[in-house]
């Protein structure tokens, strides 16, 4: 069950790095740390309470772009949409936590028809998907996304 929640492409060349918000101290670094390998010159952070650990993660302000107003991943991927529609943006990286990808993906591919889009977690240890229900946390984040992702199908996709 842990396994099917993870989407995990390699990271490709693209406009523009999506950073969800969220768990901001964990998904800036790897964000930063794909700009700073050059897949893409530009960094939107998508959600709340972002620039603080953005700026002690080495973006440079002229490479950050904002989105501040989104509180769920369905808004972060529609007030996402306009900002890479009115750059002009063809392809972006999506950047979020393991267990968040599922659900990240199949939001950003209904919104961004026509962009490129790369679904990238960060860093995680595989271990942890044959293992999840061991670990309280583990086990309420995977039943938290399951969830997520029946009412996602339901309510709001369609």
């Amino acid at each position: 069950m842990g396994n099917f929640l993870i989407v995990n492409e390699a990271p490709q060349k693209a406009d523009v790095i999506i950073i969800l918000g969220g768990d901001a101290a964990n998904r800036v670094p790897y964000g930063a740390e794909l700009c700073k390998l050059g897949y893409a010159d530009k960094v939107l952070l998508s959600g709340h309470a972002m620039i603080g650990p953005t700026l002690t993660s080495g973006i440079l302000l002229n490479a950050i772009l904002m989105e501040d107003r989104s509180q769920t991943t369905f808004e972060n991927a529609q007030y996402s949409l306009k900002i890479v529609q009115n750059q002009g943006y063809k392809s972006a990286i999506v950047v979020t936590s393991p267990y968040h990808t599922r659900r990240a993906s199949i939001i950003f591919i209904h919104f961004f028809k026509g962009i490129h889009l790369t679904i990238c977690p960060v860093s995680y240890n595989p271990a942890m998907t044959q293992s999840w229900w061991k670990d309280n946390n583990s086990r309420q984040f995977v039943i938290s996304e399951y969830l997520k992702l029946v009412w996602y199908y339901v309510v709001q996709l369609h």
